[in-house]
């Protein structure tokens, strides 16, 4: 299998992983995303605007104005004074986020006042409340909106008296999260079939002197809203809203960049000049203890003002963020793209895999926790990666598994191979240390045992190559099957062959000695009527057994290293079983050897020889077990 499709399966596995936990875990996905959004607005905040707005300023009832005219609520009269001296101050919309709903005996004056002004009132429709409240009469219903399949319904009010309905209203309800945030506004809230706009989007239509009258039109497009409620009389102008008809609340402007003033310096008339001319002003309190405070994204209690305030700014830039129409199969179609980009690094990396992995998966997390907020500032589109980063985690840890798995099979094999070749503990030495020019070899006390087949130079050169390779291939074989049995290694083959060796631990088990009986008479069995040739000597085998001390290592530069066995021990075995033939005695043992076994094994004494290479002749023995 190409690393292409390998890799690629490892992608398909790992969206497969995703979709299961995005189903299984889409609460805690859901509130992931509610975090990362609040953290990007934090971000977002102030970043845009770089100065204070002026077209929208806060009058506040504040700690000091309750301190010098009185605890909250305000007589009417006051109410009334208020609007007067905002609109000597040259206001041009007065938006109040205060409900009215009682009867009082101010009343008239403050219906009076309201009379002479632009403003827009408040108006609370609760949304399943649990106490069916109907108070005051709601104001600026429009029938013509199919509130049932669009906007949320209300099941409770609170409204202005009847005699203040002269004003246009607008509902200041928030939808609270599961988490208790306000993060949306309901754009309409339907009461009995008609539906009610929020406050800003009625200031909006008050402040342009335009019908409040809205349409709604489905989004068209993969990148649209879900849907936009337009004024008739506004061409151009829209609202995004999503499936439930609400607006997403915008955080564009810090918190400092609010310009507000004290109601009681309103009162009294200490407001700079020019400060108020022509802005449009909404009416609310921050005082502690009035209640009306709610947690944001910006912050954990701030005045309900504060939203109002944000959303008729960006409803005047017409800057209102949304979600996508298809947000969610947006964020697959993101995930795949970074995750194909995973892919081909994947496919593109082959030293430093790894941490070529790792980087390319930490930068793509990244790029997709920026997105949000390159979205919002830029497109203001709200777009959740929460996907993409969960689809390229996962596939970046399927993929390293992968590669792990490949990995590690491939070192099996390669010292399965290596193993093949060369003894196995050698093999697992070299495939753990790195290859070094120097000498490394130890000295060892072992048996050794050199087997040859006899007679095979003459079969070579009568056979064909394929017929001598099969000969050698099973004398190999053979061998091989023979010795590990019986707890020995071949550390060499020699043409034809055979080096093994028992190390300290198992020289007094005799194991070595059948070992070479029963190559002996393996090979007698093996090389009879099948390899028999009536014009060329028969095979046979011989075997030279030694004691002693042997030299065991790496020789060579680290580009071409060899792995042998020297000593004494070595080059008189091999001269030991080149004596078998002469002596006609398949098995013949050293002196050293005679020493170790006298006791369990019965020996005769061939006699004494010079051996090539000794200073002093060596006993050779052959056992009576042969």
């Amino acid at each position: 299998m190409s690393k292409y499709v390998r890799h690629a399966w490892a992608v398909v596995v790992a969206g497969c992983i995703t979709f299961f936990i995005a189903v299984i875990a889409s609460g805690a996905i859901r509130s992931l995303e509610l975090t990362a959004y609040d953290k990007v607005w934090r971000l977002v905040s102030g970043s845009v605007h770089r100065h204070s707005e002026r077209r929208i300023i806060v009058v506040d009832i504040d700690e000091m104005s309750i301190e010098h005219f009185g605890s909250w609520p305000w007589p009417r009269s006051r109410i009334a004074e208020l609007i007067e001296k905002l609109d000597e101050s040259g206001v041009a919309l007065q938006v109040y986020d205060v409900v009215f709903p009682g009867e009082k005996p101010e009343n008239a004056s403050l219906s009076n006042a309201l009379a002479k002004v632009p403003s827009v009132m408040a108006q609370i429709l609760a949304l399943d409340s649990d106490e069916r409240i109907f108070r005051g009469r709601l104001q600026n219903g429009y029938s013509d909106l199919k509130c049932h399949n669009h906007f949320a319904e209300a099941n409770a009010h609170i409204a202005n008296h009847p005699t203040l309905v002269g004003a246009t209203a607008g509902h200041i309800t928030p939808k609270i999260s599961f988490d208790g945030i306000v993060r949306k506004m309901p754009a309409v809230i339907c009461f009995k079939g008609l539906g009610y706009p929020a406050l800003a989007v009625s200031a909006i239509a008050q402040g342009g002197a335009v019908s409040g009258e809205l349409s709604y039109q489905l989004g068209q497009g993969f990148l649209s809203p879900f849907a936009q409620l337009q004024y008739r009389n506004l061409p151009g102008f829209s609202i995004p809203v999503d499936e439930q008809g609400d607006i997403l609340l915008p955080w564009w402007l810090s918190r400092d960049e609010l310009l507000s003033v004290s109601a009681k310096e309103v009162l009294e008339g200490a407001v700079p000049e020019h400060f108020l001319k022509n802005a449009w002003v909404i009416v609310g309190s921050t005082a502690f203890g009035i209640g009306d405070a709610v947690p944001t994204p910006l912050a954990g209690v701030v005045s309900g003002v504060e939203v109002h305030a944000q959303l008729m700014a960006a409803l005047l830039d017409q800057n209102i963020p949304y979600a996508l129409r298809h947000g969610d199969l947006l964020q697959w179609v993101v995930g795949v793209f970074f995750v194909f980009l995973l892919w081909v690094g994947a496919c593109y990396f082959n030293r430093g895999f790894v941490l070529g992995i790792l980087s390319l998966s930490i930068g793509l997390i990244a790029a997709s926790l920026l997105l949000p907020w390159f979205l919002l500032t830029f497109q203001s589109i709200w777009l959740p990666t929460s996907i993409p980063v969960l689809f390229v985690f996962v596939s970046g840890v399927v993929i390293l598994v992968q590669q792990y798995y490949f990995d590690r099979r491939e070192i099996q094999l390669l010292y399965r191979n290596l193993s093949s070749y060369l003894p196995e503990h050698v093999a697992m030495q070299i495939a753990k240390v790195e290859p070094s020019s120097k000498l490394q070899a130890r000295h060892e006390q072992a048996l050794v045992v050199y087997a040859d087949l006899r007679n095979f130079s003459i079969w070579c050169n009568r056979l064909s190559a394929d017929e001598s390779a099969a000969i050698l291939h099973g004398f190999y074989s053979l061998a091989d099957r023979i010795v590990r049995e019986n707890g020995g290694v071949i550390e060499e083959y020699v043409g034809d062959s055979i080096l093994a060796v028992w190390d300290e631990e198992k020289v007094n088990s005799l194991s070595a000695l059948k070992a070479a009986q029963d190559l002996v008479s393996g090979c007698n069995e093996f090389f009879g009527d099948e390899t028999y040739q009536a014009d060329l000597p028969p095979l046979g085998l011989g075997v030279g057994i030694d004691y002693g001390d042997v030299l065991v290592g790496s020789f060579g530069s680290e580009r071409r290293r060899a792995y042998t066995l020297l000593g004494v021990a070595v080059s008189r075995s091999i001269r030991i079983q080149e004596m078998t033939e002469e002596l006609a005695h398949p098995v013949i043992l050293s002196d050293t050897v005679h020493e170790l076994w006298a006791s369990s094994v019965v020996m005769h004494s061939l006699g004494g020889f010079w051996l090539m290479g000794a200073q002093e002749t060596v006993e050779l023995f052959y056992p009576d077990s042969e």
